[in-house]
């Protein structure tokens, strides 16, 4: 299914995943559900933030998640990446609830009930940037456009990327076909999970042009009819997993009863070659840069 691993790529990618958390655990004295930048590479700026209410762990108030940035000399290129959870893993327990149809989809496949929860609950909060200030100074007497949108995900940020296409001058209107928007989508972990149910919703309703699916440490999400629906997508899939981490390994296989399945393309490593070996240091998003790139740091209790 599409190009095979590239870990160069694969380590760009996620670098704004890795944002994500760095953005999580410090906030700079901010807003927490509004974190100022940190960490997200060179010539990319973060368009907005995004918003999940963790049912799963019983957390209902939302919480920030991630990030959708878009490159600086060429705003309609995305890139959108979602962290996993901090510490504990038992969340998995729960998202291996009997599978329901994705109900964004209903005819792709069934998926773990928690992780269709969890995605209804995502939101996108724009970030006002350049052009934003520019149309307010332009007609400083109208109300300022929506920080927040109404709908699924895909829609969210579908109306996002068109409030920035009119700001633009790139349309005139709603009602003119949109631009290219070509994308690329990344998470970790649980934000795995969601990254792959956005990727199945996008091609539902074409809202944009995704061109790389590259997920680290992801669960499996769906049934066998799902992974198979996603795996004949035009893209290309790249699915990093530590044979030894544990999160990959679940929700079950069990046929005839859970059959859930991984999508494609497994690029499988061991970090027992290059870190301790403990369920963070398996799990660590950071082991999985390292990987990628032998000069990215471990988690420091995970330095042999």
């Amino acid at each position: 299914m599409g190009q095979p691993l590239d870990k160069q790529k694969a380590f760009f990618y996620g670098r704004f995943v890795q944002a994500a958390y760095t953005m999580f655990r410090d906030p700079q004295g901010g807003d927490p559900l509004r974190p100022e930048p940190a960490g997200i590479p060179e010539g990319y700026e973060l368009g907005a933030w995004i918003h999940m209410s963790d049912f799963i762990l019983n957390l209902k108030e939302p919480e920030f998640y991630g990030i959708v940035c878009r490159k600086i000399d060429n705003p309609d290129w995305r890139i959108v990446a979602i962290r996993g959870t901090e510490g504990a893993i038992e969340w998995i327990d729960d998202a291996a609830a009997l599978p329901r149809p994705f109900r964004q989809v209903p005819d792709t496949g069934r998926v773990a009930s928690g992780f269709d929860k969890i995605y209804s609950s995502l939101k996108v909060v724009k970030r006002r940037l350049a052009e934003d200030r520019a149309v307010a100074a332009a007609a400083p007497g109208l109300p300022a456009p929506p920080d927040t949108y109404d709908g699924s995900f895909a829609e969210q940020l579908d109306q996002l990327a068109s409030s920035r296409e009119l700001a633009r001058g790139v349309r005139r209107s709603m009602a003119e076909a949109r631009p290219p928007r070509p994308m690329v989508v990344t998470g970790h972990s649980l934000g795995a999970a969601l990254a792959t149910l956005f990727v199945i919703e996008n091609d539902s309703k074409k809202k944009f042009d995704i061109t790389t699916s590259c997920t680290f440490a992801s669960p499996r999400v769906g049934n066998l009819e799902f992974a198979r629906a996603f795996d004949q997508l035009p893209i290309d899939s790249w699915r990093i997993v530590n044979t030894l981490d544990i999160v990959p390994k679940l929700p079950p296989h069990i046929p005839l009863l859970l059959e859930y399945d991984h999508v494609d393309t497994a690029s499988p490593f061991t970090s027992s070659d290059f870190a301790k070996n403990s369920l963070v240091c398996w799990h660590a998003m950071e082991t999985y840069l390292h990987w990628l790139d032998a000069s990215s740091p471990l988690k420091q209790e995970c330095v042999p």
